[in-house]
């Protein structure tokens, strides 16, 4: 089979601007409650918000969730 159509879109800005501000708004992996715990692209990785960041995420709420 041959390759689907696609499209290629190049965005410079597709992810917000990483202001030190906003940065000390993103909430962490703990929260207030023991057994509830964040993840996403959005919550405080060190990394904007990408695939990256998400996975980060993850990564941390995984290990916390598994530690108790």
């Amino acid at each position: 089979e041959g390759v689907p159509a696609y499209r290629l879109v190049r965005e410079k800005r597709a992810t917000f601007a990483a202001t030190p501000e906003q940065a000390r708004r993103r909430p962490g992996t703990r929260t207030a409650r023991n057994n509830l715990f964040l993840a996403g692209d959005w919550t405080a990785t060190g990394l904007p918000a990408t695939i990256e960041g998400a996975l980060r995420s993850g990564h941390s709420a995984a290990k916390a969730c598994l530690a108790g």
